[in-house]
């Protein structure tokens, strides 16, 4: 009733406004009320004014200043800002150098990466061939950990549905399987490596990220091989600076090694996108040999006026040179890293720092992921823009690996046997070399899997090119 009688007064105003006009009434124009600035106004705005500031490649950039809210207006969100900025900086092949620029609206990033918390169920998956679906990893006291759920088990079903074949899944760029894994519950049935089937329905978590999947040392000869999967570089510092309990494990962990007379290690980062900085710092002075003293590990490429900018903003991020500040006796004389494309950003900074002190071996698919730059974040309205910032380079100059670093031994990944398994393709291939000196032929490990009955070589990588990318890959300083 109320609403009908406010729509009559309406009516009769209007009315009585029309009836008492006549034929040589001026009617006054009527003005457009403007529109105050909204927060995503502001944020766009903010998007071109700050990633000019500290952009990496700020000289390639378009001068909007003259008119900035006229050239963010064209875009619909401070997102799509972000996304056309991205297109400027070029390689040499016309390619856009800049594929990792973004704004975090959900403080991911810092709550994953600084605090090591994640919500989720905590496994992820891969494809073992064009069909077959199979986890690929879970988290340490993840919803999926506590439910018994391990690598190595093949997916049959997601949410009642049994066919998760790539083309099936691949038709909507994965939306299913994304939506499904990003839910807060979930119905999965598995096959286990014994036949076995086993079904649960997971509903979504909080946790604490444990970087350290698994850890192990094996005898091969006279030699003490060490083994460990890394899997995300949660920072070993605090807001505050104090050591978090990342540092407290790595420490544990090489202090183990050492006490077993480790000579050469194995780093399994087959899914390391990367994370903290100051935590592939510390695992670069910890698996460095004592020999590097205090020399140079890395620099940093930043642009001409970041500097300024910042001491402008009153903010100061110290970009001088990084040298080695080794605190443990671990002496390694050779270090296998085991790699995927999904192996990105602090992961290959780890990798690079270590290459000119150490013998160090790639093994794993095709290679790297190619991010030799990273980001610190910005927050704008709540907003975090991590806009590329800074790339680095190792103590003779090599850092612009952006289409990733190439492997020494091309060894798919193996979804079939869990992390740690002396079985498993990519380890199995370090341990041979540790062994003999020099990688398997390819023929014999052709002939290998025939014997044994294991699977045959197959190119996973273009398959999972599309799940590899998902999640954080950055190098990152808080």
């Amino acid at each position: 009733m109320k609403t009908r009688m406010v729509k009559i007064f309406m009516a009769i105003g209007l009315l009585t406004f029309v009836a008492g006009c006549g034929e040589n009434t001026v009617m006054p124009e009527l003005e457009r009320p403007e529109l105050g600035d909204t927060d995503e106004d502001l944020l766009k705005d903010s998007v071109y004014l700050y990633t000019y500031g500290f952009y990496l490649w700020q000289e390639d950039l378009p001068d909007w200043f003259a008119d900035v809210r006229g050239n963010t207006r064209r875009f619909n969100s401070a997102d799509a800002v972000l996304e056309s900025l991205k297109t400027y900086a070029r390689d040499n092949s016309g390619a856009p150098l800049d594929r990792f620029s973004f704004l975090d609206r959900w403080g991911t990033v810092n709550a994953e990466i600084q605090q090591g918390l994640a919500g989720s169920f905590g496994l992820d998956v891969r494809y073992n061939n064009d069909t077959d679906l199979y986890v690929k990893k879970v988290d340490v006291g993840s919803p999926a950990d506590k439910a018994g759920v391990k690598r190595g088990w093949q997916v049959l079903s997601i949410n009642g549905r049994n066919d998760l074949s790539l083309a099936t899944l691949e038709a909507d760029n994965f939306n299913f399987l994304f939506d499904a894994l990003d839910g807060g519950s979930i119905d999965l049935l598995f096959r286990k490596p014994d036949g076995n089937e086993v079904s649960f329905r997971l509903s979504r978590g909080n946790y604490q990220l444990q970087p350290v999947l698994a850890s192990r040392v094996y005898t091969v000869g006279s030699k003490k091989i060490g083994y460990f999967a890394f899997d995300i570089f949660v920072s070993t510092l605090s807001d505050l600076g104090n050591p978090t309990y990342v540092k407290r494990q790595l420490d544990q962990l090489m202090a183990e090694f050492e006490q077993a007379g480790v000579a050469e290690m194995i780093v399994d980062l087959r899914y390391n996108g990367g994370g903290a900085v100051v935590t592939a710092e510390y695992l670069s002075n910890l698996l460095a040999p004592p020999s590097v003293g205090t020399g140079l590990m890395y620099t940093n490429k930043v642009n001409h006026g970041l500097e300024d900018f910042l001491r402008s903003h009153r903010t100061q991020i110290d970009f001088s040179p990084v040298h080695f500040h080794k605190t443990n006796t671990l002496n390694l004389n050779r270090i296998y890293f085991l790699v995927t494309e999904g192996t990105a950003s602090a992961s290959e900074l780890l990798i690079n720092n270590l290459t000119p002190h150490v013998d160090v071996k790639l093994v794993g698919e095709h290679k790297t992921y190619g991010k030799p730059v990273g980001f610190f974040n910005w927050n704008i309205l709540g907003v975090d823009l991590y806009a590329v910032s800074f790339q680095t380079f190792n103590s003779v100059g090599n850092g612009s690996y952006f289409e990733g670093m190439e492997v020494d031994k091309l060894v798919y990944d193996d979804l079939t046997r869990d992390f740690g398994d002396p079985e498993e393709d990519m380890i199995a291939e370090a341990l041979h070399y540790a062994r003999s000196g020099s990688f398997s032929a390819d023929e014999a490990s052709l002939q290998a899997r025939a014997a044994t009955g294991r699977r045959a070589p197959f190119d996973t990588m273009p398959l999972n090119r599309g799940l590899d990318n998902r999640g954080i890959k950055g190098m990152y300083l808080f």
